[in-house]
């Protein structure tokens, strides 16, 4: 269990940019800051290199995941099909749960936007399209976007972080998902959820190059 919530908060640090793209851990550093053995480190180091958020190499040791350009697109490539699927599977969902779900997340969107507080836009705008992973109703498709997720999380991030463009743009793509998917109309969820997507990956490439500027397919640290 303690491998696991070290893991869990070596994951926030990474996905809120705490911990930079292409730094280095080391079990002593990370069994420093959390008081705890190298037993749980290691069990941690392991998660998060299956999760795609750290890397290992024989010459450099145990570092944050770099991010890049390249990484980003292929991420979203990716997401924009299954987030699609995620929001048809949603959507043909007859269970109402997922309605009253999402309904209670766009309040939050909107009480986060109004108030500017961007970390808890994130964590809403996070747990919306969790809600409809949940809801799909494909166990395999859900495995494939939990496997990209932490990846995507980084790059949402610094995207909430770095401009308020990301939020509002959000904030409308998740309202016409909502609708869609309580309209019970597969079709239309799918086509607005990819649009989402490919509407956040340019507003977040907009970012990335902003933040980092000069980066190219192996580039790792901030402004």
């Amino acid at each position: 269990m303690i491998g696991a919530e070290v893991a869990r908060a070596l994951s926030t640090e990474i996905i809120t940019l705490r911990l930079e793209p292409g730094s280095r851990l080391t079990e002593e550093e990370v069994c420093a800051r959390y008081g705890v053995s190298r037993s749980p480190v290691r069990e941690a180091l392991k998660v998060l290199e299956a999760d795609g958020l750290i890397v290992r190499s024989a010459r450099r040791g145990v570092r944050v995941t770099p991010i890049s350009r390249q990484d980003l697109d292929e991420v979203y490539t990716c997401r924009a099909a299954l987030e699609g699927l995620a929001a048809a599977g949603a959507a043909k969902n007859p269970d109402r749960v997922v309605d009253v779900e999402l309904a209670a997340l766009l309040v939050a969107l909107e009480a986060a936007i109004s108030s500017r507080h961007v970390g808890q836009f994130f964590e809403s705008s996070v747990a919306f399209t969790s809600a409809l992973h949940r809801h799909c109703g494909n166990k395999t498709l859900t495995r494939m976007l939990d496997g990209i997720d932490k990846q995507a999380r980084r790059y949402r991030y610094l995207a909430h972080a770095w401009t308020h463009e990301m939020l509002e743009i959000s904030l409308q793509n998740y309202k016409e998902v909502s609708e869609a998917v309580a309209l019970r109309n597969g079709p239309m969820a799918q086509r607005r959820a990819t649009r989402m997507m490919r509407r956040a990956h340019a507003v977040i490439g907009r970012a990335l190059s902003e933040a980092y500027p000069g980066l190219d397919g192996g580039g790792e640290g901030p402004r």
